[in-house]
């Protein structure tokens, strides 16, 4: 097996093309673009709550690149998602807190907040006042929600996707799970970021408009668009995805914990973005000047001992001619 489906787990060769219908193995991806997509897992795998680590990688070209370092992030995260909002966290909610629930055997959903915590025979339970309701009549009325009953309900923080949004979700959790295995079909719905991207959002989504990504296994061939799979939403808007996008001079706050500095501009925004978020930065060749390389400097210097690695699982050169990373971690 190839270098890279081995270590991302692949289970089937990755095909792409660009527009055209994928009808055979002929249309494996390169080793280039597997590369790019082990970067996005790698950086994403990093994470530490009191480290961060800022993460270059220069290439002879970005164009289509990131979109593939991103797919990488968000398959890390969705082979390493823990099913949902867990008792632990939810009876530890601040009062006021807005939350979206829909009992396990329903679709209707209730909008509300939390109201604090009442007792049932001696049993702490977590008052919800519905703040929206499709029933008129529920709206300003309490629930009380104690520990046994928690699993009859889905909750979250996030406002759910439409009914059109979820068959998108769906069906690239379907190509996931064909592709890696072990995806929880709850993780694209479940509330949070996983990766935000800054770029210039026109030029990124017309480098990827017309791609698809396939695979073929014993009965047929699964495509999917790669936009589609990626299922990015503007940061600061209230449409739910894992990964969001945003413009240097957009909204930036975030907590996705990886950050996604796409070329030269991105890059001038670096101390805008939060430091509880890693940060992985791409360039061209051509961009990469003497302002980058001064930051490089004083990364090297601050930086943890033997944090400057290569990531590459083995320890052995493996990046494709033209591949420049390098990655450094320090206290945050």
């Amino acid at each position: 097996m190839p270098y890279f489906d081995s270590i991302l787990g692949f289970r089937h060769p990755l095909l792409i093309s660009d527009g055209a219908p994928i009808v055979s193995n002929s249309d494996c991806i390169e080793e280039w673009v597997k590369a790019c997509i082990y970067i996005g897992w790698w950086a994403k795998s990093q994470y530490q709550v009191d480290k961060r680590r800022i993460t270059h990688l220069v290439l002879p070209s970005r164009e289509c690149t990131t979109a593939f370092v991103a797919l990488g992030s968000l398959l890390w995260s969705a082979k390493n998602y823990v099913d949902g909002l867990i008792w632990g966290k939810f009876s530890c909610l601040d009062q006021g807190t807005e939350i979206y629930w829909q009992k396990t055997d329903s679709r209707e959903l209730f909008n509300g907040k939390v109201v604090g915590i009442e007792f049932i025979a001696n049993e702490p339970a977590i008052k919800l006042e519905i703040t929206n309701s499709r029933r008129r009549a529920d709206i300003g009325s309490f629930i009380l929600i104690p520990e046994m009953q928690f699993c009859k309900y889905h909750f979250s923080l996030e406002k759910p996707a439409s009914s059109q949004r979820e068959i998108s979700l769906n069906a690239g959790v379907i190509f996931l799970q064909q592709l890696i295995g072990g995806v929880s079909s709850s993780w694209a719905k479940s509330e949070g970021q996983d990766l935000l991207l800054v770029t210039k959002i026109t030029q990124f989504k017309a480098s990827i408009e017309n791609l698809l990504l396939g695979l073929i296994n014993s009965v047929d061939i699964t495509s999917v668009k790669l936009d589609s799979l990626l299922g990015f939403e503007q940061l600061g808007g209230d449409r739910h995805s894992k990964m969001k996008i945003s413009h240097p001079r957009g909204e930036l706050a975030s907590s996705a914990g990886l950050v996604l500095l796409d070329g030269s501009t991105a890059f001038s925004i670096r101390e805008h973005i939060s430091s509880q978020n890693d940060l992985l930065i791409i360039f061209d060749t051509s961009e990469f000047d003497e302002n980058e390389l001064d930051f490089t400097r004083t990364l090297e210097a601050v930086a943890d001992p033997c944090s400057s690695v290569i990531p590459c699982l083995d320890g052995h050169e493996r990046f494709p001619v033209g591949f420049e990373v390098s990655s450094y971690s320090f206290s945050r």
